[in-house]
């Protein structure tokens, strides 16, 4: 099934697939990056839907 990923384009992953399983195919790592969809947070083990649209938004930290 192919997800649409704003500013990456669409990705190739299994069915059933969670959200976790797009952000390792773009070789982010789970605990540096938020997903959103439609502006809401999407959690790491939610199962994606082939019509969906995520952004991946890096988390930034500092002092």
């Amino acid at each position: 099934m192919k997800v649409e990923v704003e500013g990456e384009g669409k990705v190739e992953v299994p069915e059933e697939s969670q959200v976790s399983t797009v952000v390792k195919k773009l070789d982010y790592h789970l605990d540096s990056v938020i997903v959103l969809s439609e502006g809401e947070p999407l959690p790491l083990d939610e199962k994606v839907e082939e019509d969906i649209t995520i952004k991946i938004l890096p988390v930034v930290s500092g002092g």
